[in-house]
């Protein structure tokens, strides 16, 4: 059936079919090599929010390679959690960070006697309704409200008064959070460029617009204007605000993001750490900010190489979210995946295992058997068994029968998992078949399943060829313990119909 669902992609168009070729091809190379799945294939994970893969063993096989390349920048099977990811956006987008938006601006009007008129009048109520609306997520009747308050605003302050910057903003960052930012865009850039002219470029307001400004360009990936935005809004805020204000803080932690994905991963480790350490001495070191800000660390330590400090930290992490949010919380679940395969990178498999198994028992619980995230702790789990087969294999005291049993397990739970990944890429393929056969009734003419299909179909698929990928070198180990390899792989080549 595996191989089936790669055909049906294969058929489909023709990256579609390079890209099937490409798996297959590195699969049957998989199986004819007979590597140890411990050292062709690489262990994944993830100690944050973003999408990335980790990669902590050495010499993979060509299929690990090309999974590794082609799951840069999507959401993959295994180990890709949201639930510790901090939004990188501007500032957090609630009714309350406008308000406070909004304070900044009318605090520095204070003295300056601005009269009262209707327009103002409207602009205030037009703008707490458009904040309440949009606090409820009712963007669409928000932005009329917001678009109300930014014309009454240069209608009552004046064009240039920095009232009408503010509401600039907010009417921004509605459609930030649309992901309209060919609006948002200019209307940041209109917030600060009136701010300027009417506070001074150096005022606290310019520095959190430039920050606003800076969260559009970065989620367009547009990292040297988020950069250069970042840099100078934290050098506004730490003469204004002080070197240990949250504030400050918490620019240098998006600046750090974006040195994190331009690949400069030594200076985004010291702002990082620097955040954090403002957040501890003000207090708040075990707040969910202070947790989310660590598991980035966390990962930029993996990726370095730093596994011992990681493991330091992602226990930390693990302490911290089973105090606020219980041991079987999710986030609290994803942190200790996290943890289990920074150990699994450091060989130490049998708390790995364990800690894998507590993850596979959560998540069953609180989501499905058929859940996408248990066929990843299953594939996972897998892995950690067969290594500890390896290590059984290479340890002459240890029986043979032992290892054997140790790779059935791990094929087993191999098995499920690709169970739950064919169930979930014919889900994603029949969701694209559909939407394409609605476009193809629609405009007249057939419509083949192309990029914009990729981010759907694309995870399923990588579940599926890496654990079929992996229960081949399974097989392997069992043929060669039964010394009879060619029965082996005839019986696993039958069982899945290839």
């Amino acid at each position: 059936m595996g191989t089936r669902a790669l055909g049906r992609l294969a058929n489909s168009s023709h990256w579609n079919r390079s890209l099937a070729s490409a798996l297959l091809g590195s699969r049957e190379s998989s199986f004819r090599s007979g590597k140890s799945l411990s050292s062709s294939y690489p262990v994944l994970g993830t100690t944050a929010g973003i999408f990335t893969s980790t990669d902590v063993v050495t010499n993979q096989s060509s299929f690990g390679r090309i999974w590794v390349y082609l799951i840069s920048g999507v959401l993959s099977w295994g180990g890709i959690h949201t639930s510790l990811a901090e939004e990188l956006s501007a500032r957090p987008s609630t009714a309350d960070n406008m308000e406070q938006e909004v304070q900044l601006v009318e605090d520095s009007l204070q003295s300056s006697n601005q009269a009262s008129n209707p327009h103002t009048a409207r602009w205030r109520i037009y703008t707490d309704m458009g904040r309440d609306l949009f606090s409820q997520g009712r963007l669409d009747e928000a932005e009329k409200y917001f678009v109300r308050a930014l014309e009454e605003a240069k209608k009552g302050f004046g064009d240039r008064d920095p009232h009408v910057a503010s509401s600039c903003n907010n009417l921004a960052e509605l459609y930030r959070m649309r992901k309209e930012y060919a609006k948002a865009e200019p209307l940041f850039l209109e917030s600060v460029q009136r701010l300027e002219q009417a506070l001074g470029p150096m005022h606290e307001s310019v520095a959190f617009a430039l920050h606003n400004l800076a969260g559009t360009y970065l989620q367009q990936h547009n990292y040297e204007l988020a950069r250069t935005c970042y840099e100078r809004s934290l050098k506004i805020k730490e003469r204004k605000l002080g070197p240990n204000h949250p504030e400050y803080a918490n620019t240098m932690f998006h600046l750090a993001e974006v040195l994190r994905l331009q690949g400069n991963n030594v200076d985004a480790e010291h702002l990082i750490r620097d955040s954090l350490r403002i957040l501890e001495e003000g207090g708040v070191g075990h707040s969910q900010q202070a947790v989310r800000r660590m598991s980035r660390l966390a990962e930029i330590l993996v990726h370095s190489g730093k596994l011992q400090e990681a493991e330091i930290l992602q226990r930390k992490i693990l302490h911290i979210l089973e105090m606020l949010q219980g041991p079987e919380s999710l986030s609290t679940i994803t942190a200790v995946d996290n943890l289990a395969t920074t150990l699994q990178a450091l060989r130490k498999l049998d708390e790995a295992e364990e800690l894998f198994l507590r993850c596979l028992q959560v998540r069953q619980k609180a989501l499905s058997s058929t859940h996408i995230l248990v066929g990843s702790t299953l594939f996972k789990l897998a892995v950690v068994t067969t290594q500890q087969a390896d290590e059984m294999v290479a340890d002459k005291s240890r029986s043979v029968e032992e290892a054997r049993m140790a790779y059935e397990r791990a094929e087993d739970m191999l098995r499920q998992a690709i169970r739950i990944a064919e169930q979930r890429w014919e889900e994603a393929l029949g969701g694209v078949a559909a939407a394409d056969q609605a476009a193809s009734a629609m405009l007249g003419t057939d419509v083949s399943l192309g990029p914009k299909a990729l981010n759907t179909l694309i995870p399923p698929l990588l579940a599926l060829v890496r654990s079929l990928n992996a229960l081949g070198i399974v097989v392997m180990h069992l043929a060669d313990l039964a010394g009879s390899p060619v029965v082996r792989v005839c019986y696993l080549f039958h069982d899945l119909r290839l």
